[in-house]
């Protein structure tokens, strides 16, 4: 056996690596898990369920009081748009997470109300912080009834409201980058 490894191994350690990232990448995730919409009196409204799994990193800062800002993005476009025409919504809901040690309490704050929200534990607080139930979308009268409607949702954590400190490494570290893919809606009035 040579000092120099032989290209089998390359691919073995390759592969491996690729597995351990891969495996790592699905545990920390956002995901959409439900989206719909429902008419109430001439208005279409939205819930949505999102599942949040933070990395380890993110929950060690959140334990050491370092809020989490949430931007949870929705919006409504004729499908088949193009880029240029106008989105009938385009809204960044904003929500914050934060850990208050001396009560051993999670709160969350939902940034377009000011209400906020005590949880004992962190699944508690993320299960509520999933949640958008009745979202006013849009009236039913504001649609075409000939066309079709495409509902998107997104969410991610703000790395732009991190400690001016934590941001450099957020940038850089996957760990970090948590957000979810598009969830698209069909809606036709």
């Amino acid at each position: 056996m040579g000092l120099f490894p032989t290209p089998v191994s390359h691919w073995a350690g390759a592969l491996i690596l690729l597995w351990l990232f891969s495996a790592s990448a699905h545990s920390d995730e956002f995901k959409i898990t439900q989206l719909g919409t429902r008419l109430v009196e001439g208005s279409y409204l939205m819930d949505a369920e999102i599942e949040y799994r933070f990395s380890d990193k993110a929950i060690e800062a959140l334990e050491n009081g370092v809020s989490l800002t949430l931007e949870v993005h929705v919006q409504l476009r004729e499908e088949g748009a193009w880029v240029w025409q106008a989105d009938l919504l385009d809204v960044r809901l904003r929500y914050r997470i934060r850990y208050q040690a001396l009560a051993s309490l999670y709160q969350v704050l939902d940034l377009q109300s000011k209400s906020k929200q005590n949880f004992a534990t962190l699944r508690a607080a993320l299960d509520a912080l999933g949640k958008i139930e009745g979202l006013p979308v849009v009236r039913q009268d504001q649609l075409k009834p000939e066309e079709s409607y495409q509902l998107s949702l997104r969410s991610k954590l703000d790395i732009e409201q991190l400690p001016l400190p934590l941001r450099p490494m957020a940038y850089i570290t996957p760990a970090w980058n948590l957000e979810s893919e598009w969830s698209r809606w069909p809606l036709q009035p």
